[in-house]
């Protein structure tokens, strides 16, 4: 803490309140509500920034997600969009999610270097299971 130079009515130091505020603990995030808004807008690097913090939240808000994937195919399907990848790899996410395992493999792979199979969670080794069932198929 850093103190005051004022000193309390007993003679002890008060606390600098700033320094108080720095150490409380953050909010946590109860909805990606805010983050969504981000898509619909004009500027590509706000709507980078939403699908990086999106990618990061995915796993706990996938069911508000899923409601904007029309969009996030979309800016995947843009060739001029900066974080196509990106795009693919939330997507993927979601699908994986919903259970709709095609569609999570096919934008996984749309992903690129963004899928990183080196990451041994349940949704990389699902979509790797996927992919293999698919191959074998042919």
């Amino acid at each position: 803490f850093q103190f005051a130079r004022r000193k309390s009515g007993r003679g002890r130091f008060l606390p600098n309140m700033a320094a108080v505020a720095t150490l409380a603990p953050p909010t946590a995030v109860t909805s990606a509500a805010g983050i969504l808004s981000l898509l619909e807008e004009q500027e590509n690097q706000l709507r980078v920034a939403a699908l990086n913090r999106l990618n990061e939240v995915v796993d706990q808000f996938w069911h508000e997600i899923a409601d904007y994937l029309p969009d996030i195919e979309s800016m995947y399907e843009d060739p001029q969009f900066p974080g196509r990848e990106l795009a693919a790899l939330v997507a993927s996410k979601v699908f994986y999610h919903l259970e709709e395992y095609d569609d999570a493999r096919r934008l996984a792979l749309g992903a690129g270097k963004l899928f990183d199979l080196s990451h041994r969670t349940e949704y990389v080794e699902k979509i790797v299971a996927v992919a293999i069932d698919e191959y074998q198929k042919l």
